[in-house]
């Protein structure tokens, strides 16, 4: 009986399936990434907008540009969001832009897509979804009591 060969078959499947897998792992890390990313976006904006909630008629202008001044950045920081979306609300429940005596605020991310590099090649996606939003208060210590 010959064997001869085997082994560099054995090795040919083998190097097959581990770029494979290396392929799959670079995939989900990058978008592990990038929905942590947006994410810690959407919760800075959040706590730096409802920190500027005060209750006074300038206070949701000051609140939607500390949101501004935020870096805004994803994609390992080659991309900007766009499309943010802040919204307040006085008991948490219904929505709005500019509600008066806003005690809430939150900030939504844009539906960004993130190009999928290796999962294409097994027929997934050509982009993937990562999107994120985030509610703060202005008060939340007095809001449990």
């Amino acid at each position: 009986m010959r064997q001869r060969g085997f082994v560099l078959i054995g090795m040919g499947v083998s190097m097959v399936l581990m770029l494979a897998f290396l392929g799959l792992a670079f995939d989900f890390g990058r978008i592990y990434i990038a929905r942590n990313e947006t994410q810690l976006f959407t919760d800075a904006a959040a706590m730096a907008a409802a920190s500027k909630l005060d209750g006074s008629a300038g206070s949701i202008e000051k609140a939607r540009a500390a949101v501004e001044r935020l870096p805004n950045r994803w994609n390992l920081g080659s991309q900007k969001f766009t499309g943010v979306v802040v919204e307040f609300s006085a008991d948490g429940q219904g929505w709005e832009a500019a509600p008066a005596g806003a005690r809430f605020v939150r900030v939504t991310a844009p539906t960004n897509d993130l190009d999928i590099m290796f999962l294409r090649a097994v027929g997934g996606p050509e982009t993937f979804t990562v999107p994120a939003r985030s509610v703060a208060a202005s008060d939340p210590v007095r809001l449990v009591q």
